[in-house]
């Protein structure tokens, strides 16, 4: 993350809305992203991106008031990911299909960026003030790049499911701001799925993501055991035969805490593990049933901006 902030509270770079004339067949090379000049220093973002970035959430809340189901804002491939916020760039989001041709990240970035162009989803744009000439993306996209980098916490839930071709990973990651939650969901086959969500809605699906199985579950007491002797524990065997397994990793921007726990769905419903003393050689690891309720509120905990100081 390379700011903390609120969309509305970074600083905008000045271009304007109107496009400039394109030459044909150009594409240009963008190590550090759109509206990048070095990938190890903040992108810069116009008003109109994030005024994008704060339209998204407002839809996201005029879709919760009218009950309506959240809609899908752009899906873009990982090598449009590495085009767009830049190919050079330290990426904080895993990119299954592209981190399988490292060599070639530049290229495909190149070739997905031609894409972006030629569907005019990037168009140049000019200064009004120096008259020099910046390639932009469209709202859609804009406002997505804002809130995935400007997040006050995010939440990466990375599940993995035993299937007969093998272990099956899926990935949901919730961009927490004051106004609402940008989900971004990474498929096996490196496609990013991007929605607006009211946080009612993000603690929903991440809740109904963390449960595939639906079993109801009874809450139970924390039971307390070191990792060394899990393997001896009797819920040794239930944890063994969980049929998803997700990891969560929260990260709050402000200061860089993170805080990691796992899901085990199994078919006698959930648990929750989190080691207690992450730090030490051989950490203490609590472990509960949840209700739904509790995987409800957990969800919500997770998904959810600190409340603003009046």
């Amino acid at each position: 993350m390379t700011s903390p902030h609120d969309p509305a509270a970074a600083t905008p770079a000045t271009t304007s809305a109107a496009p400039a004339p394109e030459l044909p067949g150009e594409v240009p090379d963008l190590p550090a992203g759109i509206g990048g000049l070095d990938p190890e220093t903040p992108l810069q973002y116009t008003r109109e991106d994030l005024d994008a970035a704060t339209a998204l959430l407002e839809r996201a809340g005029t879709e919760r008031a009218g009950t309506e189901d959240p809609e899908l804002i752009v899906s873009l491939t990982d090598e449009q990911i590495a085009a767009l916020d830049g190919y050079a760039r330290r990426q904080f989001i895993a990119a299954p299909w592209l981190e399988q041709h490292p060599q070639q990240r530049r290229f495909a970035a190149g070739v997905a960026l031609r894409g972006l162009i030629a569907a005019e989803q990037v168009r140049r744009r000019t200064d009004e003030a120096t008259g020099a000439q910046h390639w932009r993306a469209v709202p859609e996209i804009s406002g997505c790049l804002v809130l995935r980098r400007t997040a006050q916490q995010f939440t990466t839930a990375e599940r993995t499911v035993q299937t007969a071709q093998g272990p099956q990973v899926h990935r949901l990651h919730y961009f927490a701001h004051p106004g609402g939650v940008l989900e971004e969901e990474v498929t096996a086959a490196g496609i990013h799925r991007f929605t607006a969500l009211a946080p009612v809605q993000a603690s929903a699906r991440l809740a109904a993501f963390l449960d595939p199985l639906g079993v109801p579950t009874r809450a139970g007491e924390p039971v307390r055991v070191r990792t060394s002797v899990l393997p001896a524990h009797p819920l040794a065997e239930r944890l063994a035969a969980t049929r998803a397994l997700s990891v969560l990793t929260r990260v709050r921007t402000a200061d860089g805490e993170v805080q990691q726990l796992s899901a085990y769905a199994t078919a006698e419903g959930v648990l929750t593990m989190e080691a207690l003393d992450p730090g030490t050689e051989d950490p203490e690891l609590e472990i509960r049933g949840v209700d739904a309720a509790e995987l409800h509120a957990l969800a919500s905990v997770l998904v959810s901006a600190e409340p603003q100081r009046g």
